[in-house]
């Protein structure tokens, strides 16, 4: 997460070259998912990114590139936005403590936990048991 925020961290050269790697993983993921998403159509020009990866100079540095949008069915190169919690509309942290990108993911998580609630499957107990937890 220090290396996402760009806070200084031991052997950074080292860290880069993992996480390098794993970009371009994600990366060969991120096309195929958007490849099968569109069926053939073209996709809307605005793309929504959220977690603790979303910061990596190295997932920015794939954002940027041109020969990576060229090859995605968009009509134009899209818009990249990196969620923050207060984007979330339906939901509010009363505790002010989820504050960063990384903190999407359980608000998100959240949201469905609300959504199923009136399913009494084990995964929706437990996250209700979540958000009492996060006093939301």
């Amino acid at each position: 997460m220090d290396y996402a925020r760009g806070v200084p961290v031991d052997h950074r050269a080292q860290v880069a070259q993992v996480v390098a790697d794993d970009v371009a993983i994600w990366s060969a993921g991120v096309e195929l998912v958007l490849e099968e998403l569109a069926e053939g159509d073209l996709l809307p020009a605005r793309v929504y990114m959220c977690g603790g990866g979303s910061h990596l100079p190295e997932v920015g540095a794939v954002l940027r590139s041109e020969q990576f949008w060229k090859r995605l069915p968009f009509s134009r190169r899209p818009e990249v936005i990196v969620m923050s919690p207060d984007q979330v509309e339906r939901i509010k942290d009363g505790t002010n403590l989820l504050v960063d990108q990384q903190d999407v993911t359980p608000l998100g998580l959240a949201y469905q936990a609300i959504e199923l609630q009136t399913n009494e499957d084990p995964l929706d107990v437990a996250l209700r048991r979540v958000l009492r937890a996060m006093k939301m």
